[in-house]
């Protein structure tokens, strides 16, 4: 007896060869025999899986009584860790009594767990799976009749399958009546130029449900000189459904894109080639779609930026779910320069991922915010102006007119010096009202400037 990648070896006579495999059940199920007493004979039968014993046995006994040469059968064994094993004997008689029963053989013993688990995952897999199996073939007169149909098709058609065999009429009964002459046209052309038959359609189910099919096969010349074609039918009705709703969505989300009032693009993140722009974008920046698909992000941004842009992409391709907001300056293809404030999200286009960009522009609104800037910087300066500049002659104007009410007291010459002095600081006030007023007057001018250069700019 020898290991060789978990197959054991073995030869029996008489005797039932189970128990003469110790060594095999103690390297896989980890068993420390001889201390471990789990092989006695009164306890080994409860190493079995409920009643895997008794069918071992009693394929043994048909085994040795019968005139099979060969012999298979999967047990299962209790790991030492209590999780259960898949065990797999085959053997070969190789020696037979006068009634040609087998007496002597030898086999194999082996573990199958791992395949006995994949196994029941593809079955599992394959009993979601609706395939129906249908055999295609085509005479000397170039008719085509229905040979083989799979039974499945009575679960998903409710057809009988004898029903569709004795029907002349069966592409009727296979598809909807829209899609029979692009079926009929399919197989035809594969029939006749032996090449790859593959075709979609719909079928209406008895509960007048539509159920979209696709069927695939490779057409193949018989002996007799006939041709047939095994056509492997599945549902793909989910996948069609899938399809349409996401091909609604692309939909939604392009006319989203499109008739978005700020300019929008999409780019890849590894060439900053732009790979799709809506109307908006085209507007604001003066190139047409076909320009903007043979340009990159740098076209769009002024020398001076190109650092920074360079240091964005790459923080984003490290970070590609990143989402990044910023404000960037741009340049349209008259050269003039926008402020924009771009907001940045991770999107798949195409398979590939990529970046869509949605740039607002913040023009209008800088030069807004830099008019109330200098706006407040004027009326400071007023109000500075009010309360210290104008404020002095003022001051000293109010208390010249108080000495005139003493005007009794007051000789020629002083008389003549407060006048002198009251008129310079009249005249000292009037020069600060009219530099107020012309403060004033230059903020509404810059003001309605402004809102020419934003109605012009629309």
């Amino acid at each position: 007896m020898g290991f060789v990648d978990k197959h054991y070896g073995w030869r029996w006579s008489e005797e039932d060869p189970i128990f003469k495999n110790n060594n095999f059940i103690h390297k896989v199920l980890g068993y420390d025999e001889p201390k471990d007493q789990s092989f006695a004979t009164d306890k080994f039968k409860d190493l079995f899986y409920p009643g895997d014993f008794d069918l071992l046995q009693k394929s043994w006994k048909e085994y040795n009584d019968g005139t099979d040469h060969s012999f298979e059968i999967s047990y299962r064994f209790r790991h030492k860790d209590g999780s259960w094993r898949w065990i797999k004997e085959s053997g070969l008689a190789n020696e037979f009594n006068s009634s040609n029963n087998p007496i002597m053989g030898i086999g194999t013993i082996q573990e199958v767990t791992d395949k006995k688990k994949k196994n029941t995952q593809l079955k599992s897999i394959l009993k979601n799976v609706s395939i129906i199996i249908l055999r295609l073939r085509q005479d000397s007169n170039n008719n085509i009749k229905v040979e083989y149909i799979s039974k499945e098709a009575l679960q998903h058609w409710n057809i009988p399958c004898e029903t569709l065999l004795q029907d002349e009429n069966y592409m009727r009964n296979l598809a909807h009546k829209d899609d029979l002459g692009k079926i009929r046209s399919s197989l035809g052309h594969s029939f006749a130029k032996m090449e790859f038959f593959e075709c979609q359609w719909r079928v209406v189910s008895q509960e007048d449900k539509i159920i979209w099919c696709q069927g695939v096969g490779t057409p193949i010349l018989d002996k007799d000189g006939s041709r047939f074609i095994d056509v492997v039918i599945t549902d793909i009705t989910k996948e069609k459904i899938y399809t349409e709703q996401l091909k609604e969505s692309e939909n939604k989300y392009y006319n989203l894109f499109q008739h978005s009032p700020q300019p929008s693009w999409v780019y890849d993140l590894e060439s900053l080639a732009f790979l799709n722009v809506n109307t908006a974008a085209v507007e604001r920046y003066g190139y047409s779609k076909k320009e903007f698909l043979s340009m990159t992000l740098a076209d769009i941004r002024p020398k001076s930026e190109l650092r920074v842009l360079e240091k964005q992409v790459n923080i984003t391709r490290k970070d590609y779910q990143n989402l990044f907001h910023g404000y960037f300056k741009h340049c349209n293809k008259k050269g003039d320069i926008i402020l924009v404030h771009l907001y940045s999200s991770p999107i798949t286009y195409n398979g590939k991922k990529c970046r869509q960009v949605i740039a607002v522009d913040i023009s209008e609104k800088m030069k807004y915010l830099e008019f109330i800037e200098n706006q407040n910087k004027s009326l400071k300066k007023i109000g500075w102006m009010q309360s210290h500049e104008l404020r002095a002659p003022l001051v000293r104007l109010m208390g010249l007119i108080n000495l005139l009410n003493d005007h009794e007291s007051i000789c020629k010459e002083e008389m003549k010096y407060i006048n002198t002095e009251i008129i310079n600081s009249a005249n000292e006030m009037d020069i600060m009202t009219k530099n107020i007023a012309k403060i004033i007057n230059d903020t509404q001018l810059k003001e309605e400037e402004n809102d020419l250069q934003i109605i012009a700019n629309r």
